[in-house]
């Protein structure tokens, strides 16, 4: 079987399948002005459950679209009110990605409130089914928490507090087996799975809280990460999804997952953060290029954002204009979401392997998110419509999902 081809280009999809369709072989390439089509190579750790040639994955983390459709969100392409899937797939990304909370007992969402404790399999399946059917990868992201983990907070649910080591790998790994269990019997089965989200420190706090030159607390987590994995691979059978490890964008990510390897941990795929106010993109580069050569694995940057607005709500990132490169405008965060396409697919032996966004569904035109700020750094603006940057990254997406 020959390999597919994918595009790299600044066209809307549709006229890229136009000129597809008058090629008569997929060994030669037809250039027309303003397309460049290169050939996707095949990659020596793709599973079967991926076609052969190589995805580049390309869209956004979505998990807030179920509330703001349902409290007065629109969705526009193209000034057409039309959904947030079909905004996405109309530009031509491949990829959505929605996380995954644990249920958060009465006591846990009182004191954390509604949105942030909203995301748990109840919310997520519905969700998760909608994103398969329309024909994107599906990016499953486990915080393995009942609210928000990150750099921060690794808060382990209540109901799992005061277990004894063995029980708590026990539970983590039938929770794992449940969910998937679940997607799989309703049709809804990830392409990847996130295992915890951000956790350069450790996940489920305090036992598997990392601290530096603690060994003993390396192979605890490292424990913990196996038996998640293995709830998955249970739960999946045939359909084994990628595992993906995510970390905030560090120095020190490489280190990260060199110990993950040291201490038998099977993971796919590299996920790292960049926010441009955490460093430049110089940092970004040097980050990524360190982790290919340390564990030669596929890399991705798994969020990502920019503002499309300077207002108010915009002010913390103003402060760090000297690493913000780019006007504060749909125009400036496409040049931004480009930058970063291209600094990704540079990495060396081809192991950049995509770029999410992060917040890409905030929209201003639900009520609730009106005056949240990350509504004005998200793939849409002041009356719903889809941002160009949305459409960068739709013209670097290669690749789509078995049957699809």
């Amino acid at each position: 079987m020959l390999d597919t081809t994918c595009t790299d280009n600044t066209v809307g999809r549709n006229k890229i399948k136009m000129v597809l369709a008058n090629v008569r072989t997929l060994t030669l390439c037809v250039a027309v002005a303003c397309v460049a089509l290169v050939v996707c190579v095949r990659p020596a750790l793709a599973r079967s459950a991926l076609r052969s040639a190589t995805p580049f994955y390309t869209g956004s983390d979505v998990s807030y679209y179920g509330y703001i459709n349902a409290h007065g969100g629109v969705y526009r392409y193209d000034h057409k009110p039309v959904g947030l899937l079909q905004a996405f797939k109309r530009a031509g990304c491949n990829t959505l990605r929605l996380r995954l909370f644990h249920r958060a007992t009465p006591a846990e969402r009182a004191r954390h409130g509604l949105l942030p404790t909203l995301n748990d399999l109840a919310y997520t399946l519905p969700l998760a089914e909608k994103v398969v059917r329309s024909g994107f990868y599906f990016v499953l992201d486990m915080h393995l928490s009942y609210t928000w983990a990150g750099p921060h907070h690794q808060y382990t649910p209540a109901a799992w507090q005061h277990l004894s080591a063995s029980q708590l790998k026990a539970r983590l790994r039938a929770y794992c087996y449940r969910v998937i269990s679940t997607l799989r019997r309703n049709h809804a089965m990830p392409q990847i799975v996130m295992v915890g989200n951000e956790i350069n420190d450790g996940l489920l706090w305090p036992a598997g809280k990392l601290m530096v030159g603690d060994r003993a607390r390396w192979n605890r987590v490292a424990s913990l990460l196996r038996a998640a994995i293995a709830g998955i691979d249970d739960a999946a059978g045939g359909q084994r999804p990628l595992i993906m490890i995510q970390v905030y964008g560090s120095p020190s990510a490489s280190t990260f997952y060199r110990e993950l390897i040291a201490h038998g941990v099977r993971f796919d795929l590299a996920g790292m953060d960049y926010y441009a106010g955490g460093g430049p993109l110089k940092t970004l580069r040097d980050n990524l290029n360190d982790v290919a050569r340390a564990i030669d694995k596929p890399i991705i940057v798994a969020e990502t954002a920019y503002p499309w607005i300077n207002n108010k709500y915009n002010h913390r990132w103003a402060r760090h204009r000297r690493n913000m490169l780019f006007p504060f405008s749909p125009a400036g965060q496409a040049a931004y979401m480009s930058t970063v396409i291209k600094i990704v697919k540079s990495v060396p032996s081809h192991l950049g392997r995509g770029v999410w966004a992060w917040g890409g569904e905030y929209n201003p035109t639900c009520p609730k998110f009106r005056h949240k700020p990350w509504s004005y750094r998200s793939l849409f603006g002041n009356r719903g419509n889809a941002l160009p940057a949305i459409n960068v990254l739709g013209a670097a997406a290669c690749g789509h999902p078995v049957g699809h």
